[in-house]
């Protein structure tokens, strides 16, 4: 489980089918991720969001690419509550 001074990716997806259908993919790949709520920063017609530690980041994009279910959009969490986005 990923603590919460571990450096973290925030992966936004279009849907709420969409964020379970990788939830499953990253859980059936040994990802170690957590469903979290859409941070107020970041906007989503999906009100849930994939946590996942940063280290595993090219093993999550794997598994998401192959299974067609990217993310629309990536981001860093950083101090102040605000998050950057990267390219997953």
């Amino acid at each position: 489980m990923t603590r919460a001074k571990d450096p973290v990716l925030i992966l936004i997806f279009r849907g709420t089918h969409q964020v379970l259908s990788a939830e499953k993919r990253l859980k059936g790949g040994g990802v170690p991720m957590r469903l979290i709520p859409v941070p107020r920063h970041l906007s989503s017609d999906c009100g849930l969001a994939i946590r996942v530690p940063l280290d595993q980041r090219d093993r999550a994009r794997d598994i998401l690419s192959r299974a067609r279910l990217l993310p629309v959009s990536a981001h860093l969490p950083r101090e102040g509550g605000e998050y950057d986005p990267v390219v997953l």
